[in-house]
């Protein structure tokens, strides 16, 4: 599957990748998925992007008036369960502030049907 993804969803999706807990075969998918996604030095350096430590993590930010242009990237059927199951696993999104980046994985790997509504039938009258 392709995805296209732009640097804000890029970089959260390194970081949720990142935060589950998982067996070894599972760390060394996340860890191929992590090193495709993740920005390079010259991209990092176009959005000032920054490592801090909070809380005894590390985390990573960068100036938003900045932007990088999306890029394509193709992953494997595994890949995508894996991007799914971690997607669908974070129980800490605000549903306001992750939108803008989580909407676009939200409509295309978990994609909804609107049942159709059977027309109202017409009571028997004897």
């Amino acid at each position: 599957m392709k995805l296209t993804l732009n640097h804000v969803q890029r970089l959260n999706l390194h970081a949720l990748l990142g935060a589950q807990r998982v067996d070894v075969g599972s760390i060394r998918m996340i860890w191929a998925i992590q090193d495709r996604i993740a920005l390079d030095a010259d991209e990092e350096k176009a959005i000032e992007l920054k490592r801090e430590m909070a809380g005894g993590q590390e985390r990573v930010v960068w100036n938003s008036r900045f932007s990088l242009s999306a890029k394509e990237f193709e992953f494997a059927d595994l890949e995508v369960a894996r991007i799914r199951t971690t997607l669908q696993a974070w129980d800490s999104y605000a549903a306001g502030r992750d939108r803008h980046w989580l909407e676009p994985f939200v409509d295309l790997l978990f994609p909804t049907e609107i049942p159709m509504l059977a027309p109202k039938q017409k009571a028997a009258t004897s």
